[in-house]
Protein backbone atom coordinates (compact mmCIF):
# COMPACT_ATOMS: atom_id res chain seq x y z
CA UNK A 1 0.00 0.00 0.00
CA UNK A 2 3.13 2.25 0.88
CA UNK A 3 4.01 2.21 -2.66
CA UNK A 4 1.25 2.69 -4.13
CA UNK A 5 0.65 5.86 -2.34
CA UNK A 6 4.39 7.07 -2.94
CA UNK A 7 3.40 6.12 -6.94
CA UNK A 8 0.40 8.54 -6.79
CA UNK A 9 2.41 10.82 -5.15
CA UNK A 10 5.44 12.22 -6.90
CA UNK A 11 4.13 11.19 -10.53
CA UNK A 12 0.61 12.99 -10.12
CA UNK A 13 -0.46 11.00 -13.11
CA UNK A 14 -2.24 8.68 -10.87
CA UNK A 15 -5.79 8.83 -8.77
CA UNK A 16 -4.76 11.70 -7.36
CA UNK A 17 -8.42 13.14 -7.96
CA UNK A 18 -10.40 15.02 -5.03
CA UNK A 19 -13.76 17.50 -5.26
CA UNK A 20 -11.66 20.40 -6.01
CA UNK A 21 -9.62 18.59 -8.62
CA UNK A 22 -5.80 18.36 -9.75
CA UNK A 23 -3.61 20.19 -7.57
CA UNK A 24 -1.22 21.17 -10.26
CA UNK A 25 -1.92 22.61 -13.82
CA UNK A 26 -0.20 23.26 -16.65
CA UNK A 27 -1.86 26.59 -17.15
CA UNK A 28 0.44 28.01 -14.65
CA UNK A 29 3.88 25.99 -14.56
CA UNK A 30 4.96 28.58 -12.38
CA UNK A 31 2.80 27.28 -9.60
CA UNK A 32 3.82 23.99 -9.90
CA UNK A 33 5.05 21.54 -6.32
CA UNK A 34 8.54 21.13 -6.42
CA UNK A 35 12.07 22.92 -6.30
CA UNK A 36 13.54 21.77 -8.88
CA UNK A 37 10.45 22.59 -10.74
CA UNK A 38 10.30 26.21 -10.61
CA UNK A 39 14.18 26.87 -10.23
CA UNK A 40 15.03 24.77 -13.02
CA UNK A 41 17.96 21.62 -12.96
CA UNK A 42 20.53 20.02 -14.71
CA UNK A 43 18.41 18.00 -17.01
CA UNK A 44 14.98 19.04 -17.49
CA UNK A 45 13.12 17.40 -19.93
CA UNK A 46 11.18 17.66 -22.21
CA UNK A 47 13.53 19.27 -24.84
CA UNK A 48 13.80 19.97 -28.55
CA UNK A 49 15.71 17.50 -30.28
CA UNK A 50 18.62 18.88 -32.57
CA UNK A 51 19.75 16.31 -34.81
CA UNK A 52 23.25 18.38 -35.92
CA UNK A 53 23.95 18.37 -31.88
CA UNK A 54 22.94 14.10 -31.29
CA UNK A 55 25.70 12.10 -30.59
CA UNK A 56 25.86 8.68 -33.17
CA UNK A 57 26.87 6.51 -30.06
CA UNK A 58 29.53 4.37 -32.30
CA UNK A 59 31.27 4.25 -28.99
CA UNK A 60 29.14 2.84 -26.77
CA UNK A 61 29.02 5.77 -24.65
CA UNK A 62 25.45 5.86 -23.43
CA UNK A 63 24.26 2.50 -25.83
CA UNK A 64 25.97 0.26 -24.19
CA UNK A 65 23.27 -2.79 -23.90
CA UNK A 66 22.63 -4.07 -27.47
CA UNK A 67 19.16 -3.60 -28.69
CA UNK A 68 16.04 -2.34 -26.84
CA UNK A 69 13.94 -5.70 -25.50
CA UNK A 70 10.42 -5.46 -25.13
CA UNK A 71 8.98 -8.31 -22.58
CA UNK A 72 5.41 -9.13 -22.02
CA UNK A 73 3.85 -5.93 -24.38
CA UNK A 74 1.32 -8.34 -25.83
CA UNK A 75 -1.54 -8.44 -23.44
CA UNK A 76 -1.50 -6.53 -20.56
CA UNK A 77 -3.84 -5.90 -18.17
CA UNK A 78 -4.99 -2.94 -17.32
CA UNK A 79 -7.11 0.15 -15.74
CA UNK A 80 -7.78 3.36 -17.37
CA UNK A 81 -8.20 6.93 -15.80
CA UNK A 82 -8.92 10.73 -16.16
CA UNK A 83 -6.62 12.23 -13.81
CA UNK A 84 -7.29 15.86 -14.90
CA UNK A 85 -4.38 15.72 -16.92
CA UNK A 86 -4.22 13.23 -18.92
CA UNK A 87 -6.05 9.70 -19.84
CA UNK A 88 -3.68 6.99 -18.18
CA UNK A 89 -3.49 3.40 -18.17
CA UNK A 90 -2.05 1.77 -14.88
CA UNK A 91 -0.63 -1.92 -15.12
CA UNK A 92 -2.68 -4.41 -12.80
CA UNK A 93 -1.50 -6.93 -10.62
CA UNK A 94 2.11 -8.30 -9.33
CA UNK A 95 4.97 -6.36 -10.50
CA UNK A 96 5.90 -9.98 -11.86
CA UNK A 97 2.96 -9.62 -14.34
CA UNK A 98 3.72 -5.94 -15.68
CA UNK A 99 5.85 -5.61 -19.27
CA UNK A 100 9.23 -4.78 -19.07
CA UNK A 101 11.85 -3.45 -21.45
CA UNK A 102 15.61 -3.72 -20.97
CA UNK A 103 18.83 -3.20 -23.44
CA UNK A 104 19.74 -0.28 -25.01
CA UNK A 105 20.73 2.71 -22.65
CA UNK A 106 18.93 0.25 -20.02
CA UNK A 107 21.42 -1.54 -17.91
CA UNK A 108 18.50 -3.05 -15.49
CA UNK A 109 15.19 -3.95 -16.57
CA UNK A 110 12.40 -1.62 -15.89
CA UNK A 111 8.82 -2.64 -15.72
CA UNK A 112 5.81 -0.84 -16.75
CA UNK A 113 4.02 0.89 -14.34
CA UNK A 114 1.41 3.29 -16.88
CA UNK A 115 1.43 4.70 -20.21
CA UNK A 116 -0.23 8.23 -20.58
CA UNK A 117 -0.84 10.63 -23.75
CA UNK A 118 -0.17 14.47 -24.44
CA UNK A 119 -1.29 16.51 -26.98
CA UNK A 120 0.23 18.24 -28.46
CA UNK A 121 3.69 16.58 -28.04
CA UNK A 122 6.02 16.93 -25.12
CA UNK A 123 9.20 16.69 -27.20
CA UNK A 124 9.99 18.24 -30.63
CA UNK A 125 12.56 17.19 -33.30
CA UNK A 126 14.38 20.76 -34.98
CA UNK A 127 11.53 22.55 -33.67
CA UNK A 128 8.44 20.94 -34.85
CA UNK A 129 6.13 18.97 -32.93
CA UNK A 130 4.00 16.31 -33.01
CA UNK A 131 -0.03 16.21 -32.54
CA UNK A 132 0.84 13.70 -29.83
CA UNK A 133 3.17 11.96 -27.65
CA UNK A 134 2.67 8.48 -25.47
CA UNK A 135 4.76 8.09 -22.54
CA UNK A 136 5.52 4.65 -21.30
CA UNK A 137 6.79 5.10 -17.59
CA UNK A 138 8.79 1.91 -16.05
CA UNK A 139 10.46 2.00 -12.97
CA UNK A 140 13.78 -0.29 -12.38
CA UNK A 141 12.54 -3.55 -11.29
CA UNK A 142 14.97 -3.69 -8.87
CA UNK A 143 13.51 -0.91 -6.94
CA UNK A 144 10.82 0.13 -4.89
CA UNK A 145 9.39 3.67 -6.46
CA UNK A 146 9.91 5.52 -3.74
CA UNK A 147 13.53 4.61 -4.40
CA UNK A 148 13.80 4.77 -8.14
CA UNK A 149 12.85 8.47 -7.40
CA UNK A 150 16.34 9.40 -6.57
CA UNK A 151 17.82 7.45 -8.75
CA UNK A 152 19.16 9.05 -11.77
CA UNK A 153 18.12 5.64 -13.78
CA UNK A 154 15.19 5.07 -12.06
CA UNK A 155 12.71 5.22 -14.61
CA UNK A 156 12.87 4.61 -18.16
CA UNK A 157 10.32 6.49 -19.90
CA UNK A 158 9.75 5.23 -23.92
CA UNK A 159 8.25 7.76 -25.92
CA UNK A 160 6.05 7.62 -29.04
CA UNK A 161 5.41 10.49 -31.42
CA UNK A 162 1.45 9.87 -33.05
CA UNK A 163 1.03 11.66 -36.58
CA UNK A 164 -2.41 12.58 -38.17
CA UNK A 165 -3.43 10.58 -41.40
CA UNK A 166 -6.50 10.85 -43.21
CA UNK A 167 -6.40 6.79 -44.58
CA UNK A 168 -5.16 4.20 -42.79
CA UNK A 169 -4.16 0.74 -43.82
CA UNK A 170 -5.27 -2.21 -42.17
CA UNK A 171 -2.39 -2.70 -39.13
CA UNK A 172 -2.21 1.27 -38.74
CA UNK A 173 -6.24 0.75 -37.93
CA UNK A 174 -5.57 -2.13 -35.20
CA UNK A 175 -3.05 -0.29 -33.85
CA UNK A 176 -5.00 2.56 -33.13
CA UNK A 177 -8.01 0.91 -32.26
CA UNK A 178 -6.61 -1.00 -29.65
CA UNK A 179 -6.98 2.20 -27.53
CA UNK A 180 -9.39 4.16 -29.20
CA UNK A 181 -12.09 2.23 -28.20
CA UNK A 182 -11.80 2.72 -24.32
CA UNK A 183 -11.12 7.10 -24.94
CA UNK A 184 -14.82 7.43 -24.60
CA UNK A 185 -15.41 6.40 -21.68
CA UNK A 186 -13.02 8.65 -20.61
CA UNK A 187 -13.48 11.86 -21.57
CA UNK A 188 -14.31 13.71 -18.13
CA UNK A 189 -12.21 13.91 -14.72
CA UNK A 190 -12.53 11.41 -12.79
CA UNK A 191 -14.12 8.60 -15.06
CA UNK A 192 -12.51 5.37 -14.65
CA UNK A 193 -12.76 1.67 -16.18
CA UNK A 194 -10.88 -1.70 -15.05
CA UNK A 195 -10.30 -5.05 -16.51
CA UNK A 196 -9.10 -3.44 -19.95
CA UNK A 197 -6.41 -5.79 -21.82
CA UNK A 198 -4.21 -4.27 -24.77
CA UNK A 199 -1.54 -5.42 -26.58
CA UNK A 200 0.77 -2.24 -26.30
CA UNK A 201 3.32 -3.72 -28.93
CA UNK A 202 1.22 -2.29 -31.53
CA UNK A 203 1.89 1.01 -29.67
CA UNK A 204 5.17 1.05 -30.42
CA UNK A 205 6.82 2.28 -33.38
CA UNK A 206 7.53 0.45 -36.17
CA UNK A 207 11.24 0.39 -36.13
CA UNK A 208 12.71 0.08 -32.43
CA UNK A 209 16.23 0.44 -33.60
CA UNK A 210 15.72 4.27 -34.45
CA UNK A 211 15.47 6.58 -31.40
CA UNK A 212 17.04 9.51 -29.62
CA UNK A 213 18.12 8.81 -25.83
CA UNK A 214 18.97 11.31 -22.97
CA UNK A 215 19.06 11.68 -19.07
CA UNK A 216 16.60 14.07 -18.16
CA UNK A 217 13.58 14.50 -15.55
CA UNK A 218 9.76 13.94 -15.26
CA UNK A 219 7.56 16.44 -16.95
CA UNK A 220 5.45 16.80 -14.53
CA UNK A 221 5.97 17.41 -10.82
CA UNK A 222 8.24 16.76 -9.31
CA UNK A 223 10.11 17.10 -12.17
CA UNK A 224 12.59 14.47 -10.70
CA UNK A 225 15.96 14.03 -12.67
CA UNK A 226 15.79 10.23 -12.70
CA UNK A 227 14.53 9.62 -16.58
CA UNK A 228 16.46 7.53 -19.11
CA UNK A 229 14.26 8.65 -21.87
CA UNK A 230 14.42 6.60 -24.93
CA UNK A 231 12.23 8.85 -27.63
CA UNK A 232 11.41 6.84 -31.06
CA UNK A 233 11.63 9.12 -34.00
CA UNK A 234 9.45 6.74 -36.49
CA UNK A 235 5.66 8.00 -35.50
CA UNK A 236 2.71 5.86 -35.16
CA UNK A 237 -0.31 6.86 -37.09
CA UNK A 238 -4.32 7.69 -35.82
CA UNK A 239 -6.86 9.13 -37.68
CA UNK A 240 -8.15 12.73 -37.71
CA UNK A 241 -11.59 11.33 -36.04
CA UNK A 242 -9.62 10.01 -32.97
CA UNK A 243 -7.55 12.76 -32.83
CA UNK A 244 -10.26 14.99 -32.67
CA UNK A 245 -11.61 13.00 -29.53
CA UNK A 246 -8.75 13.68 -27.27
CA UNK A 247 -9.55 17.48 -28.04
CA UNK A 248 -13.03 16.54 -26.13
CA UNK A 249 -11.39 14.83 -23.04
CA UNK A 250 -11.66 17.30 -20.15
CA UNK A 251 -8.29 18.12 -19.13
CA UNK A 252 -8.05 21.89 -19.81
CA UNK A 253 -6.65 24.00 -22.71
CA UNK A 254 -3.81 21.68 -23.15
CA UNK A 255 -1.70 18.96 -21.59
CA UNK A 256 2.24 19.37 -22.01
CA UNK A 257 5.02 21.00 -20.41
CA UNK A 258 6.80 24.03 -21.97
CA UNK A 259 10.20 22.94 -23.45
CA UNK A 260 13.22 23.07 -20.99
CA UNK A 261 16.84 24.66 -21.51
CA UNK A 262 19.53 22.70 -22.67
CA UNK A 263 21.87 22.44 -19.91
CA UNK A 264 23.88 19.17 -19.32
CA UNK A 265 21.97 17.42 -22.08
CA UNK A 266 23.25 14.81 -24.28
CA UNK A 267 21.55 13.50 -27.23
CA UNK A 268 22.40 9.80 -28.65
CA UNK A 269 21.17 8.07 -31.06
CA UNK A 270 22.68 4.09 -32.26
CA UNK A 271 24.12 3.93 -34.93
CA UNK A 272 22.60 2.50 -38.22
CA UNK A 273 22.91 -1.21 -38.45
CA UNK A 274 24.51 -0.75 -41.98
CA UNK A 275 26.78 2.03 -40.40
CA UNK A 276 27.66 0.01 -37.45
CA UNK A 277 29.45 -2.93 -39.41
CA UNK A 278 29.95 -0.75 -42.43
CA UNK A 279 30.90 -3.57 -45.55
CA UNK A 280 32.93 -0.53 -47.34
CA UNK A 281 35.41 -0.71 -44.09
CA UNK A 282 34.85 -5.19 -44.05
CA UNK A 283 36.19 -4.54 -47.76
CA UNK A 284 39.39 -2.28 -47.01
CA UNK A 285 40.31 -4.70 -44.14
CA UNK A 286 40.26 -7.74 -46.80
CA UNK A 287 42.21 -5.80 -49.11
CA UNK A 288 44.46 -4.89 -46.11
CA UNK A 289 44.84 -8.27 -45.17
CA UNK A 290 45.82 -9.45 -48.93
CA UNK A 291 48.37 -6.77 -49.20
CA UNK A 292 49.96 -7.43 -46.27
CA UNK A 293 49.75 -11.16 -47.32
CA UNK A 294 51.00 -10.41 -51.12
CA UNK A 295 54.23 -8.52 -49.78
CA UNK A 296 54.87 -11.45 -47.07
CA UNK A 297 54.50 -13.64 -50.11
CA UNK A 298 57.03 -11.41 -52.25
CA UNK A 299 59.42 -11.45 -49.15
CA UNK A 300 59.56 -14.95 -48.94
CA UNK A 301 60.21 -15.27 -52.44
CA UNK A 302 63.41 -12.94 -52.89
CA UNK A 303 64.77 -13.85 -49.73
CA UNK A 304 64.53 -17.31 -50.84
CA UNK A 305 65.67 -16.42 -54.05
CA UNK A 306 68.33 -14.76 -52.76
CA UNK A 307 69.76 -17.56 -50.56
CA UNK A 308 69.61 -20.01 -53.23
CA UNK A 309 72.04 -17.79 -55.29
CA UNK A 310 74.65 -17.95 -52.36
Amino acid sequence: MKKFYTFILYFDYALCISFYGPIWSYDDESAWPGGICKKGGKRQSPIDIRTNDVIKDFDKQFIKHGSLKFIGYENVLLSGVNNGHTIQFSTEGDNEMHPTVTGGPLKYFYRLEQLHFHWLSEHSINGVKFPMEIHFVHVRSDLEVSEALNKRDGLAIISVFCNIQTELNEDQKKASEEIMQHIPMLMRTGHRISGVILNLSKLLSPNKNSYFTYLGSLTSPECNEVVVWIIFDNPIYISDAHYRLFGKVGVGRHNFRSQQRLNYHQVFQPPDAFISTPKAILIVTDALKLVTQFFRNVTRFVVKGFKSRL
